[in-house]
C-alpha cells in the first residue's frame, strides 16, 4: 500500500475513534444511543400535581454507577403513610435509551419510578410514580416532574430582611457534601461574613444544615456571641439562586425574623 494512502487510512481511523469517543461515551464506559446519559447520580426530587395523592411529593440521594442506580428517597412532608424521615431505599437500572426505572418498599407498597433521562442529564422526561399496595397506595400511576438539582456550593452574597428594613448583609462560602446521607439528605458546611453586625463576629460557622431536592436549611451559630441565625427555603436547580422564605434570629441580641436571599458570584 502506498505510504501517503496507509496515512490517510490511519488518520481517518483516530478521527474516527475521536468522534465516536466525544458522541457517545460517558465516564462509565457505556455507550448511550441518546448521547445524554452520564449515570443517574446527586440529589433529585420528583413531585406530581394529580390530587389526592399519599406521597406527593419524594426527594433524595441516588447514586449510579454504570447502568445501575441505587439510591434513599424520603417523603418531602409526612403524609398520613410516611414521615419526612422514613427512608425508602430504590434500585434499578437506566438503559442504553436512557430509560431509567427504579423501585423500593414502602409503607408496605412498592413504588415503582420510570422516565427517560433529557439531554442535559438533569431530568426525566416522559415520567411517573407509582405506589402499589401498602397504605401510600395510588389509584393508577402519576405523571411526574422529575428534577436533578445542582450542588449548593460555592460563594454566595445576599440579605436578610425584617419587615421593618434590611437586616443583615451576608457573604456565604458554602460546600455541599458530594453524597447523601443514610436519610438521602444533603449536608452543608462553610462559613458566613455577617460584616460589621454587631450580633456577630465573623467568620461564623455553619452548624446545622440540611439539602433535599430543591430545599435547604442552614443554621449559623456564633460561638463567641452566642447568637444563632436559622435560614430556610428553596433554590434554583442550577444551585446559584437561594430564596430564603423565612429566617429566624436567636440569642442576646434578641429574636427576629424574616426573608431574604442569596445569589451565587
Amino acid at each position: 500500500m502506498p505510504i501517503h494512502r496507509r496515512h490517510a487510512l490511519t488518520a481517518f481511523a483516530a478521527s474516527l475513534v475521536l468522534m465516536l469517543s466525544l458522541a457517545g461515551c460517558a465516564d462509565d464506559g457505556v455507550v448511550y444511543d441518546n448521547q445524554a446519559t452520564a449515570p443517574v447520580s446527586g440529589n433529585w426530587q420528583m413531585n406530581s400535581s394529580v390530587a389526592g395523592l399519599a406521597l406527593p411529593s419524594l426527594s433524595g440521594a441516588l447514586i449510579g454507577s454504570g447502568t445501575s442506580v441505587t439510591g434513599v428517597l424520603h417523603a418531602d412532608a409526612t403524609t398520613g403513610c410516611a414521615t419526612a424521615n422514613q427512608a425508602i431505599s430504590v434500585a434499578g437500572s437506566t438503559n442504553a435509551s436512557g430509560v431509567t426505572t427504579m423501585s423500593g418498599g414502602v409503607a408496605g407498597g412498592t413504588l415503582v419510578i420510570t422516565g427517560t433521562l433529557a439531554a442535559d442529564g438533569r431530568s426525566l422526561t416522559g415520567a411517573t410514580y407509582n405506589v402499589t399496595g401498602g397504605q401510600c397506595a395510588f389509584a393508577s400511576a402519576a405523571v411526574a416532574t422529575i428534577q436533578n438539582y445542582a450542588s449548593v456550593t460555592g460563594t454566595y452574597s445576599g440579605s436578610f430582611n425584617d419587615s421593618a428594613s434590611k437586616v443583615i448583609d451576608i457573604t456565604a462560602n458554602l460546600t455541599q457534601a458530594p453524597d447523601g446521607d443514610t436519610d438521602g439528605n444533603f449536608q452543608l458546611s462553610g462559613t458566613g461574613n455577617f460584616g460589621t453586625n454587631p450580633c456577630f463576629t465573623s467568620p461564623v460557622t455553619v452548624t446545622n444544615s440540611q439539602v433535599t431536592g430543591g430545599s435547604f436549611i442552614l443554621t449559623y451559630t456564633d460561638a463567641v456571641k452566642g447568637n444563632s441565625v436559622t435560614a430556610d427555603g428553596t433554590f434554583s436547580t442550577d444551585g446559584k439562586t437561594l430564596t430564603v422564605t423565612h429566617w429566624t434570629l436567636t440569642g442576646p441580641c434578641g429574636a427576629d425574623s424574616g426573608t431574604g436571599s442569596l445569589t451565587q458570584h
